[in-house]
């Protein structure tokens, strides 16, 4: 869904309410996304969107290889800048101390699909586990080495301290 700054500006007191479900292209999602997104213009060049994702995201466990749906519910709020910044094109600008504004370069429209595809995408994990007590299948931990086993480590086993005098 693509929001511009023309439609941006003609709406009632410069706000946009958006109530939808997307599903953004390179993610496996179980049923659409839903997003409620609140656009706003700031004045000065500065739109905010602020709002909530819902996703439910199919993955693997990575220790027992089964499918699950991971649930991602995560809070929005992006500033962005309608022309831009600097003469040098950059992606993100730090205006203050902790307020970033993304350079729209005066494209003159957002793009809340993609909002939706990075903010779900940054919600995840490193590492995806089913369950809490997931201790992994008999598949896996048979190539996992439970003990440190490096013949060079070996020389600190006889190392004596003062304390085993």
């Amino acid at each position: 869904m693509i929001v511009t700054i023309e439609d941006l500006e003609k709406s009632k007191d410069g706000v946009l309410f958006f109530d939808f479900e997307d599903t953004p292209e390179g993610i496996d999602l179980k049923e659409p996304a839903k997003a409620k997104f609140t656009v706003k213009k700031l004045g000065e060049g500065f739109i905010n969107v602020t709002g909530t994702i819902n996703a439910k995201v199919n993955v693997v466990c990575d220790n027992c290889l089964k499918n699950f749906v991971y649930e991602v519910n995560t809070k929005i709020d992006e500033t962005y800048a309608e022309d831009s910044l600097y003469d040098e094109y950059k992606d993100e600008t730090e205006i203050k101390d902790n307020f970033f504004a993304i350079d729209l370069n005066g494209e003159g429209k957002i793009d809340l699909t993609d909002l939706i595809y990075q903010s779900v995408i940054l919600s995840l994990p490193n590492k995806f586990v089913c369950d809490i007590n997931c201790n992994g299948s008999e598949v896996i931990n048979k190539y996992i080495k439970t003990e440190l086993q490096d013949p060079r480590l070996e020389i600190f086993k006889t190392i004596k301290t003062e304390k085993d005098n």
